[in-house]
Parts: structure tokens; sequence; C-alpha cells
């Protein structure tokens, strides 16, 4: 009975090790996504007239969303995961809790993951594909047509909740970080 209670459970410093990874991974991917800003012929922040654009993406709505969904998750990707694990060692050096309930760890650190890259990326993807239409001279108003196309879509009801996919799939990507979040002090809780 105390070896299963005993392999259900990892030390809290591992646990701590693990979120301190995933910051040093998701300051890798960070550093990764300022490239394409720096790529003038995308016009994300690109004079207008210059390299073909009619606007700059970064001040033209939709175009907002890649500079918002990069900002958001060099916030929340690197320094998120930090703060969970500075949360984790610090449990374990001032409080003495050195043991973490394995499942909740692991699922903490994967729920939380999959749903800021999931947020973030869909939101990047929002902005590059109506922000594109916009800075090359087309209409803000047929961009939230052209963002609603990137995504199969189930009705053509418009009052009905899957006319418009993008946005619903960025807004459960947000409830699973939330999710994670919730699952992280859980994990928390259950220190020991």
């Amino acid at each position: 009975m105390a070896q299963t209670q005993k392999a259900n459970r990892m030390r809290t410093e591992d646990l701590a090790k693990l979120f301190v990874n995933l910051a040093f991974i998701n300051g890798a991917l960070a550093f990764v996504f300022t490239f394409p800003i720096l790529f003038p012929s995308l016009c994300i922040a690109t004079p207008p007239g210059a390299f073909g654009c009619k606007a700059t993406m970064d001040v033209v709505w939709p175009g907002t969303w890649v500079l918002v969904a990069w900002l958001v998750f060099a916030i929340v990707g690197p320094l998120g995961s930090m703060y969970f694990g500075a949360m984790y060692y610090f449990a374990d050096k001032l409080s003495n809790k050195a043991s973490a309930n394995k499942m909740l760890g692991w699922l903490h650190a994967l729920v939380y993951e999959i749903g800021i890259l999931g947020s973030t990326g869909m939101m990047a993807a929002i902005g590059f594909v109506g922000g594109t239409w916009v800075a090359q001279g087309g209409n803000a108003i047929v961009a939230s047509q052209v963002i609603r196309d990137m995504l199969p879509y189930f009705s053509n009801d418009p009052s009905n909740l899957l006319y418009d996919l993008p946005p619903l799939v960025e807004g459960v990507f947000i409830g699973v970080a939330l999710l994670g979040v919730l699952i992280g002090f859980l994990s928390y809780l259950n220190l020991e």
C-alpha cells in the first residue's frame, strides 16, 4: 500500500525543475516567434508602401492580434512557467512540502502548455490571416470573413455558435490554459 502511494508521488523539486525547463523552452519559442515580425514582406511592422504593403499589420485590425499574441506568449509562456517553478521550489524549501502528486503535476504542466501554445497560436493565426488581407489592400470588414474561412465551419446560420470557429477555438484554448492553472493550484494544495 505504501509502495503504491509512493509510486504516485514525485519530488516537488523535480516538478519545479520541469516548469523551469518549460520556461526555457517557452523563452526559446518566444525568441523564434520574434523572427516573423522582422520579415518586411509579411507587412507586420513595415511602413505602408514599403515591400508592397498598403498598411502595416501591427496597427491595423485584425493584424494587431499578431503582436498581441506574441506579447501574451512572451509574458505568459516563459514567466508563467517560471512562476509555477518558483511556486513548487519555494513550497519545497520554505514549507518542507517535498512530495507532489505525480499525475496532478504532469497534468498541470501538460494542460497549461497546451492551453498557452494553442491560444496564442490561434490568436496569431487570426491576426496573420486577417492582417495580411488588410495589409495587402483588403477591407477590414471582409477580413472577418477571411478569418472565418481559415477553419471549416459547421453551420451557415450566423446565430449558431459553430458559424465562426476561429474565435470559438481561441476561447476553448484559453479555457484549457485556465484549467491548467486551476490544476496547478490543486496540485499545490496536495503537496506533502
